[in-house]
């Protein structure tokens, strides 16, 4: 069984390694490295570059760290959804490198299953019913902003909870939000689970140019025709599966004809 570096100080070993191992992987995680300079969700440290991009050096740096030829990164990504910005939403990325051949395989899911949310509250009251909520105490909370003297990420008990609230409301209303880090969110780690389940698949197909695994990474390809005009609508046709190790392409077709109610001329 191969090594996997996993570069984390969030305990997320505990949630991909299962999966991993059926891919042949035996996860082991990467200390002496502060994760946190890469950015932070509470903004003590901007993230630089992508979501893609903090994944792609976590696993890099794993390698470095440990001398190991495999590394895993992972980065999520929280904010409004994208259809109707209204509702909570979280990506999680996971991406596998291979230091001797330079290249990557990543997997993303997302979804709305998350209990991301913030809000200023003005009460201990209104605190308690935030923390409600926000599945406290399963799951953590951050109260205050970075620089602020009631700042605390490590609010675990109802205890902290009023103390820092004590604290922040002599100035005036309060910020709070969910803590985002793998270890102290539940719901966040389910979905770096799952994440992982889909890397885990994506390394056991081989790309049946090459050999090489990680075939599988998905382009849709819009075009499917509607059914009264015949003219190409922006409805998925097909998807193209890629293999980063030599380029190939396989287009695997999804529908190719859509109902008139999905067509631009149609129905404009």
């Amino acid at each position: 069984m191969k090594t996997l570096a996993l570069l984390t100080q969030h305990d997320k070993a505990r949630a991909i390694a299962p999966a991993l191992q059926q891919a042949g992987f035996q996860v082991t995680t990467v200390g002496g490295f502060d994760t946190d300079t890469l950015g932070t969700f509470t903004g003590e440290t901007s993230r630089l570059g992508s979501q893609l991009d903090a994944a792609t050096a976590k696993a890099r740096k794993g390698c470095e760290l440990s001398g190991e030829r495999f590394g895993l990164g992972s980065e999520g990504s929280f904010g409004p959804d994208p259809y109707t910005g209204l509702m909570p939403w979280a990506r999680e990325l996971l991406v596998w490198w291979d230091s001797e051949d330079a290249r990557a395989v990543s997997a993303l899911v997302q979804g709305g299953a998350t209990n991301y949310t913030q809000t200023h509250v003005s009460t201990l009251q209104e605190a308690e019913v935030f923390a409600i909520t926000a599945q406290f105490s399963s799951h953590g909370l951050v109260v205050g902003r970075p620089g602020e003297p009631c700042f605390s990420k490590d609010i675990r008990t109802l205890h902290d909870l009023q103390r820092q609230m004590l604290l922040g409301l002599e100035d005036g209303p309060v910020w709070l939000e969910t803590d985002m880090r793998a270890h102290r969110n539940p719901t966040r780690m389910n979905m770096v689970a799952h994440c992982a389940q889909r890397l885990s698949t994506l390394l056991q197909r081989q790309c049946p140019r090459c050999a090489g695994i990680g075939f599988g990474t998905e382009t849709p390809v819009p075009g499917a025709l509607c059914t009264a005009c015949r003219q190409p609508t922006t409805a998925m046709r097909a998807k193209l599966i890629h293999c980063s190790a030599c380029n190939f392409s396989l287009e695997e077709v999804i529908q190719e004809t859509v109902a008139p109610s999905r067509c631009d001329y149609c129905n404009p």
